[in-house]
């Protein structure tokens, strides 16, 4: 029997893997990555979606020396072996997927941290697209790849109790049961995916990473590196690496992942079992159809959560699975298709959330990945897999049945050997769920397929929900959940106010009390013109309002300035350039000083630009121009260290600027006509205009505030 993997078509390489651990569900994992990364030597690479540096690997372990939260054992981990580096790299993440992540984590988990702990926020994607690939990669020899994130709401065991406190949550909320599952080989399919991490970061920090070097250790490998007392399920076997990847850069078109799914559903004979988060992929479904419409043709059994988590995914993901999997059942002639969800005592108000990318063909094929069964998955988002042909080597083949039969036994609360038995005396996967399933607490339940018809009108197709091509995530701004100001809005607007007030009063004074004749004000007259004749005018005021913009002094006072030499619109659009070039020299100088100079620099106001910063897209920075959290040029220079996007962050620093330079320019040229000529008609004037501009200025800034600050109670995993 051939193997059904290609390279180059649905597989990137073929690589030799010693041995290999199914890890079911994150109490399992976590405690085994730990264990693993204290014996590391050289290097850890870190792969991720999302990190948390508060996750806690282990509950009640016990102290073994180490701390337990995963940001302070990094630290531990490089402070007692000088040798060792870590190199994270975690997804740049959209502001839709805020809610729930840690804020700017590059602070918690790079400037808090060891020196050799090299945190870098990837944003080599394009708009829309994510780094959804989840792998740790120890000294080129021990990987472990799968769906779990080392965050929080991760952790679980397997009984999935829904009450048990330990299982964390953000906020000290306590998540729903989780289910997941992560593989740990040792080999070259580890080096391989070392190899794919290096080519990763050269790409997003422009740093060649050198691969490490085993040759002085027995077998070419470090020794010891498998944490002790862990059952090895599968050992010598040749495995395929999988990958997704949609053209960026350097970066080229992949769809390995889905050509896999492709080909071993047309290859099924008898069993097609699948996990999965999500499913809405059309031409999956169309190769479940071609298989159902077959008299002779495999059983399909899909596991997946009864719903998905935050009413954005439950209003388009769920609506557009429900589709697909009508779809198949108006094709099943022949009743082998079963969509399950796992139910029991307690879960009907937190039910479990498979969070699981497996697919399990005949006891012959088995692959586990980062990638769910959705479009993003399949040619946008990067992703990667890995998958084991068994062929015909019988010894293989009962390894894959033995992993689909843990999982099941978990599901139906029975044993993996009675799972098997109940199989072979039905001979239907189907057959045998059902029947281990009557009286017993924990079970698989049938998807409810119920769809409100007016839902499912408004849904719009996969193009938007769940697309192929990048889309820019700022078109979800409503979820975003950043930090609430420092200052009210009121404060702020009143600060204002106080201030043209007090500059009015002193133009009435000036023209309608002796105070004119106390003070000459020729000589400013005299040299206001002179300052107009000067050559270039426009060019050295930008220069001066960029060398302005690179000190703490408040950059309004000269636009002020700006206007009062060169005139409203003169004075605006010098302004804004000189703003913008300002901002980008100094996040350009941010971007290249250490983490400790700009710890130095930023002083007390680190952590609340930090926490402004955290969302990371357009609209953050539109919010903290509009609502500023520091002096403008300290929140340049962190935007800069953090490695913030410049595309996001110059788009957002324009629009963010405007309507303040606008506000402040038209009220300084209303001012300076009130002070030229203290008329009735001019003081009119400007009090109206401050009344205009500071009641948009309100409703601007409260708009900005309920876009960034109302809190929604929603927790959204990938």
């Amino acid at each position: 029997m051939a193997s059904i993997l290609k390279t180059g078509w649905n597989c990137w390489r073929m690589e030799q893997v010693d041995r290999l651990r199914f890890l079911i569900d994150g109490a399992d994992y976590f405690a085994t990555l730990r264990a693993a990364m204290k014996k590391a030597q050289h290097t850890i690479y870190i792969l991720s979606w999302d990190i948390n540096s508060q996750l806690e690997l282990v509950r009640d372990a016990g102290d073994d020396g180490y701390p337990e939260k995963l940001g302070e054992f990094l630290n531990a981990l490089t402070d007692k072996n000088q040798n060792l580096n870590i190199y994270i790299l975690n997804w740049d993440f959209a502001m839709i997927y805020s809610v729930g992540r840690e804020w700017f984590p590059i602070y918690q988990l790079e400037w808090k941290t060891n020196s050799r702990v090299h945190f870098c926020l990837d944003d080599y994607q394009p708009a829309g697209a994510s780094q959804h690939q989840k792998a740790v990669i120890i000294d080129d020899t021990l990987a472990f790849i799968g769906g779990l994130d080392l965050t929080l709401g991760r952790w679980d065991t397997p009984d999935h109790d829904p009450d048990n406190p330990k299982r964390d949550g953000a906020d000290k909320t306590v998540f729903r049961p989780f289910h997941d599952v992560q593989l740990m080989l040792e080999g070259d399919a580890a080096a391989a995916l070392a190899e794919l991490f290096r080519e990763r970061w050269k790409w997003v920090v422009h740093e060649d990473l050198p691969s490490v070097d085993n040759s002085g250790t027995d077998n070419g490998k470090p020794a010891g590196i498998w944490p002790e007392n862990t059952p090895v399920d599968i050992t010598n076997v040749t495995a395929g690496l999988a990958r997704t990847s949609c053209a960026f850069r350097q970066q080229g078109e992949v769809r390995e992942i889905l050509n896999c799914y492709l080909d071993a559903i047309d290859s099924a004979r008898r069993y097609i079992y699948i996990e999965n988060q999500y499913f809405t992929v059309p031409s999956i479904a169309e190769a479940m159809q071609r298989s159902l419409e077959k008299a002779q043709g495999p059983e399909i059994v899909i596991v997946q959560p009864r719903e998905t988590d935050g009413w954005l995914a439950r209003m388009t993901m769920d609506v557009l699975r429900i589709r697909l999997i009508e779809q198949l059942q108006a094709h099943d002639k022949h009743d082998r298709l079963r969509v399950y969800y796992p139910d029991g005592p307690g879960l009907a108000e937190f039910p479990i959330n498979v969070h699981a990318k497996i697919l399990v063909v005949d006891d012959r094929l088995v692959a586990v990945g980062s990638a769910n069964l959705n479009n993003r998955s399949m040619s946008l988002d990067n992703e990667c897999m890995i998958i084991i042909d068994a062929e015909s080597d019988d010894t293989l083949r009962q390894s894959v049945s033995a992993f689909r039969n843990r999982l099941l036994a978990e599901h139906l609360s029975c044993s993996p050997d009675q799972m098997q038995d109940t199989l072979n005396q039905t001979d239907s996967l189907i057959a045998a769920i059902e029947k281990l399933t009557d009286n017993r607490d924990r079970h698989l339940e049938k998807l409810p397929m119920d769809l409100a018809k007016d839902v499912d009108q408004v849904v719009p197709d996969t193009e938007i929900a769940d697309p192929e091509e990048p889309l820019e995530p700022e078109l979800f701004v409503n979820r975003i959940l950043p930090e609430a100001p420092e200052k009210s809005i009121k404060s702020r607007i009143a600060n204002w106010l106080w201030m043209v007030g007090t500059l009015t009063l002193l133009s009435a004074l000036w023209h309608w009390t002796p105070l004119s004749s106390w003070i000459d004000l020729q000589p400013v007259s005299d040299a206001m013109t002179a300052i107009r004749r000067v050559p270039a005018l426009p060019v050295w005021i930008v220069a001066g309002f960029v060398l302005i913009g690179c000190t703490r002094l408040p950059v309004s006072l000269f636009v002020v300035m700006a206007v009062t030499i060169t005139g409203l619109m003169q004075g605006l659009v010098c302004s804004l350039v000189g703003g913008l070039l300002s901002a980008l020299l100094v996040y350009h100088a941010g971007s290249r000083m250490s983490k400790g100079t700009v710890r130095k620099l930023a002083g007390s106001k680190l952590n609340s630009i930090s926490n402004k910063l955290a969302q990371h897209g357009v609209i953050s920075i539109v919010a903290v121009r509009i609502i500023p959290a520091a002096p403008f040029s300290l929140t340049n220079l962190v935007a800069g260290a953090s490695h913030f996007n410049l595309r996001d962050f110059l788009a957002g620093t324009a629009v963010g600027m405007i309507p303040g330079l606008f506000i402040v320019s038209l009220i300084t040229e209303r001012a300076l006509a009130s002070i030229a000529q203290p008329s009735p008609e001019n003081l009119a004037g400007l009090t109206l205009t401050v009344a205009i501009a500071f009641t948009a200025a309100y409703f601007l800034m409260s708009w900005i505030r309920r876009k960034t600050c109302a809190p929604e109670k929603h927790r959204n995993h990938q």
